[in-house]
């Protein structure tokens, strides 16, 4: 089960019929913790239920729990690669989001839905593969599922991609021969290799960007540092390029590897914090702050609201700021989480005003 189509799920954030079920949990799409996946849901649902049978007539859930409970028979949601779910519902209807930042397990019942989760910060454009240069050939890595692939479109041997460019290679065909490794002309052998490697570099570079203007792919690129260096002192600048690892990757264990992607991503997210910690410092000092809820709630209603940020410390999801963001969501107010120290001074949610 894929979803969500954000139209519909703002339509289920926005609705009134309550009880208003939130279950949120982290999976894993490793075939061993699946089960382990559905035995969490398992209990979070549990909780629900028993909550559910406490405070409401059975008419206003019975239908939506049979729903949540057909969702453990569903192994393509619990082996998905994306690191957490997000599930709301109601008696109406039933919704679940993909995200790929870490959440605490949690489950609520009530007026409410909490959806602090939705605007955590996430990598957008998240690259797909790992191109990783060596002397004589490129390895390419599916970042999703950390395995090796090769593109069709694209020759992963350099001498692959000469015996299809002969005619026009400009290279000295037929060249070497002979146990010694002899060849023509007045360059080294050290430079022809380094003339192959510029060439083929040329025609990467064409392809990746073909591949990110058609497909919107874009690429982590490592390699060896002499052969990594020589190719960013020419390409270094290319938008394909979401970032570069600077070693060859492919001794790495699928651990050690996924470990290098993550850090790339954490800096990544604390970049993007950091970027809107600046914003809220600058807005603060022109007195464009407000934090208490009443205040924002009025600024939402006048529509004088910029930016809604919730600060979370671990104990930032209350009813009333959950329903803040979602009136802010409704208004289409930027809305975003930042993770903060629990002994963080900052208030629980702002709102940087116009």
């Amino acid at each position: 089960m894929k979803i969500t189509i954000q139209k519909d799920l703002l339509q289920l954030l926005s609705s009134n019929v309550e009880p208003k079920i939130s279950i949120i949990l982290p999976i894993h799409p490793e075939t061993p913790q699946i089960e382990n996946n559905i035995l969490t849901y398992k209990n979070l649902l549990k909780d629900v239920k028993k909550d559910l049978e406490y405070n409401y007539p059975r008419r206003d859930w019975n239908d939506v729990v049979d729903k949540l409970e057909n969702l453990t028979l569903d192994r393509d949601l619990w082996s998905s690669s994306s690191k957490s779910l997000l599930i709301f519902a109601n008696n109406e209807n039933l919704q679940i989001s993909e995200v790929d930042h870490d959440v605490q397990p949690k489950a609520h019942v009530g007026s409410t839905f909490l959806i602090q989760d939705l605007f955590v910060p996430e990598i957008a454009d998240r690259p797909q593969y790992i191109i990783n240069l060596s002397r004589d050939r490129i390895n390419v890595i599916d970042i999703a599922s950390l395995k090796a692939i090769e593109f069709a479109e694209i020759h992963s041997n350099f001498s692959d991609y000469y015996s299809d460019f002969d005619a026009n290679s400009n290279l000295n065909t037929g060249s070497y021969a002979g146990l010694a490794g002899a060849y023509h002309g007045h360059r080294t052998k050290s430079e022809e290799q380094q003339k192959d490697q510029l060439i083929y570099y040329r025609y990467l570079d064409r392809e990746l960007a073909k591949m990110n203007k058609e497909k919107g792919f874009r690429f982590i690129i490592s390699g060896l540092p002499e052969v990594l260096d020589n190719y960013l002192s020419n390409y270094g600048n290319a938008s394909y390029i979401y970032d570069v690892i600077h070693g060859s990757i492919i001794n790495l264990s699928q651990n050690e590897l996924s470990e290098r992607i993550n850090q790339i991503f954490e800096d990544q997210k604390l970049l993007k914090s950091q970027e809107l910690m600046k914003e809220y410092n600058q807005a603060d000092r022109k007195d464009k702050v407000i934090n208490d809820v009443d205040s924002i709630k009025h600024a939402l209603n006048d529509e004088r609201v910029k930016s809604l940020i919730s600060f979370n410390n671990g104990d930032s999801y209350s009813v009333d700021q959950n329903k803040l963001m979602l009136k802010a969501a409704q208004n289409k107010v930027h809305c975003q989480v930042i993770d903060t120290a629990e002994s963080s001074d900052l208030p629980k949610i702002s709102a940087i005003v116009y």
